[in-house]
């Protein structure tokens, strides 16, 4: 083992994505290979991606980071859900949390006792028996000084530093950073595989595994080895999205918050220096300037900038791995899965287990 040839892992792009595949690669392989990842401050970076799901842990614990720092280092907040507003009529309102809702007894999972006492007229909102649902309508979060808590929580955080701390990660344990724009991918004329990055300035990059981390454009899965897109517009017809951060106007809640929208939907995400706030629509049913009328009139505290575009398109590659490339981030795809209707939804008609048959 110890006379193994190092692999030479060329990452192309920066961004949480490449930089959490450079800060990942290298806590695991060590030894085992060269890291080198190639992005250009020329470049900007989507950056709109501030809430995360509780698997953000595995990543955490996984790189050994410290909470304390890693909250200090991002801005971060601690999210217990989600909340949805205006989803199902104007004025309604559902909170997923996450973690556990409600005990079973027995084999009986907690769901279908409370279907049963709802059925009886004896059951609370659903809600009513999650700790993350009575701690997020409070705005309250717990952890001991050694870590522990019975709430299950992620994080909002701002991905643009969450990138600079995991490039310092990174760079702290060999990782090369190579600033220069990607002109052109060399291909072995045998194989395909891929041999090289062709930067400018007449540089050359070469490796033996190639991760893609260079965002709507995949450069090297899409443009250099050709993996089509599935296009998923037909499903997921949103397909622009408006960020625009504002001033915290009152205490952070700890949770997101998804708005419907006439032609998508609205976020807004608490960090501890600002708000990230953003409107999902899909052109076709609404312009960028009445999007973004819609969503300043929406947005709790000062805009501290005018509104950035996003074009997208929900898809993905075909392939995720093709050659000696592998594709992670916007590079493999993108799916916004909140679609939108050209007509309102039909009610929702609650239905006790009984009346359903005990199907």
């Amino acid at each position: 083992m110890s006379e193994r040839t190092p692999l030479d892992i060329v990452i192309a792009g920066g961004g949480t994505a490449g930089w959490t595949a450079a800060a990942t690669l290298a806590r695991f392989l060590g030894n085992y290979a060269t890291i080198t990842l190639v992005e250009s401050d020329a470049i900007g970076t989507v950056g709109v991606g501030e809430a995360t799901i509780p698997q953000i842990h595995n990543l955490i614990v996984g790189l050994g980071l410290d909470q304390a720092e890693f909250l200090r280092a991002t801005n971060a907040t601690f999210k217990l859900g989600i909340g949805f507003n205006d989803w199902l009529r104007p004025g309604h309102s559902y909170f997923h949390s996450f973690g556990q809702v409600g005990r079973g007894v027995g084999l009986i999972p907690f769901r279908q006792l409370w279907l049963r006492a709802r059925g009886l007229g004896q059951a609370g909102d659903y809600g009513d028996y999650s700790l993350n649902v009575a701690a997020a309508r409070l705005g309250r979060f717990a952890i001991s000084e050694d870590g522990a808590t019975d709430l299950a929580y992620a994080y909002h955080f701002d991905a643009t530093l969450f990138a600079q701390m995991l490039r310092r990660y990174s760079e702290d344990r060999g990782v090369r950073r190579v600033e220069g724009l990607i002109e052109s991918v060399e291909r072995d004329a045998d194989t395909g595989d891929i041999r090289a990055l062709k930067l400018d300035g007449d540089r050359r990059v070469a490796g033996t595994l190639f991760i893609d981390c260079t965002g709507f454009r995949s450069l090297l899965l899409g443009d250099a080895l050709g993996v089509s897109f599935i296009d998923w517009r037909r499903y997921l017809p949103c397909n622009t999205a408006l960020a625009v951060p504002s001033e915290n106007p009152s205490a952070l809640r700890p949770f997101t918050q998804s708005t419907a929208r006439p032609a998508g939907w609205q976020w807004r995400i608490p960090l501890q220096h600002r708000t990230g706030n953003g409107h999902v629509f899909c052109s076709e049913f609404m312009s960028v300037d009445e999007a973004s009328a819609l969503l300043l009139a929406n947005v709790e505290g000062t805009p501290l900038a005018d509104p950035r575009p996003v074009r997208f398109v929900s898809g993905h590659r075909e392939q995720f791995w093709s050659h000696n490339c592998v594709a992670l981030g916007l590079a493999a795809g993108f799916m916004e899965p909140l679609r939108i209707d050209q007509h309102p939804p039909r009610p929702i008609r609650d239905r006790t287990l009984a009346q359903r048959g005990g199907r």
